[in-house]
């Protein structure tokens, strides 16, 4: 894969943690990638002051300007890592639509942001995480733990027996991300592992989950993966997974979600919640958004 494009999405300026700056460095470097730092800004007080929609304009125009300042200021963190950055503060809300409008106007290829806000509650958190992973254009990440293991593995999440409900190229796709993405860290290893669930009845269902291994143990040799790093499981994701991941020491998990796309982004959702590794998801094609390439009129006076 080739991922020229990351568009890291920082929701707070004054506690952007200095982790995040490093891990998008190491991938930027890798990729030969540019970055473009965005920050989203609103205050709702402006909308409903009374006044000239000029005079809003320009003090609205003052605070983009000074955010600006401070976000080139976090910029020459990445500059000093030899990285080409942009930076992008714009007036708009809510915060996960304004991330996806940049990511289109940026035809982002990674849509990276730090999972945790201490100055954000966690359902605020939780909320933009599982709208970013339904509606974003491109590949998401989230940086969710300042801990990583220097050999720590990259695990991609696969499911051949069940063919990704008729999209047979989402594991492709996943291990690809998986190997990318381990190559930038450092040729860290790459782990597959399955999740066969147990809920279904009948001959079909225990069939599945009896062709499970050998189906895994041949993606592993197709994608030249040691046979020991490949793992199948029997039981719900939500609950192998986060398991599976601390006992690998794996620093970065990789799902996909297909085009019938409800049990993997519930997926998705649940994971960014309880996982101790960072979480990348990729999708195998990327629906037109259902946000629009503008703000709500109510959150600008005027164009700026």
């Amino acid at each position: 894969m080739i991922w020229r494009r990351l568009l890291l999405a920082l929701p707070d300026l004054e506690l952007a943690p200095g982790y995040v700056f490093d891990r998008v460095g190491r991938l930027a470097r890798a990729f030969d990638a540019h970055v473009d730092l965005f920050h989203c800004l609103y205050e709702p007080r402006f909308a409903s002051q009374s006044g000239a929609p000029d005079q809003a304009a320009q003090r609205i125009a003052e605070h983009v300007q000074e955010r600006r300042r401070r976000l080139e200021g976090l910029a020459d963190i990445l500059r000093d890592q030899g990285v080409a950055v942009s930076a992008s503060v714009h007036w708009d809300y809510p915060v996960y639509e304004a991330v996806i409008r940049q990511a289109l106007r940026y035809k982002a290829d990674v849509l990276i942001t730090p999972a945790r806000s201490p100055q954000e509650p966690v359902r605020t958190v939780v909320y933009r995480e599982q709208r970013l992973i339904e509606q974003a254009p491109c590949a998401v990440l989230l940086l969710r733990t300042q801990e990583v293991f220097a050999r720590g593995a990259v695990v991609a999440e696969v499911d051949p027996p069940h063919a990704r409900d008729g999209d047979a190229d989402l594991d492709e796709i996943v291990i690809g991300a998986a190997k990318t993405v381990a190559g930038a860290l450092g040729d860290v290893p790459v782990h597959l592992h399955h999740a066969a669930p147990l809920g279904g009845e009948g001959i079909g269902a225990r069939t599945l989950a009896a062709d499970s291994e050998p189906r895994v143990r041949r993606l592993a040799e197709l994608h030249s993966i040691p046979a020991a790093q490949a793992c199948v499981e029997y039981g719900e994701p939500i609950t192998t997974l986060p398991t599976y991941v601390r006992s690998v020491r794996a620093q970065t998990l990789v799902i996909g979600v297909g085009p019938l796309a409800g049990r993997s982004a519930v997926l998705g959702e649940r994971l960014a919640e309880s996982l101790e590794c960072d979480l990348m998801v990729v999708k195998s094609r990327y629906e037109h958004t259902a946000v629009g390439s503008q703000p709500s009129p109510a959150v600008l006076p005027q164009p700026l």
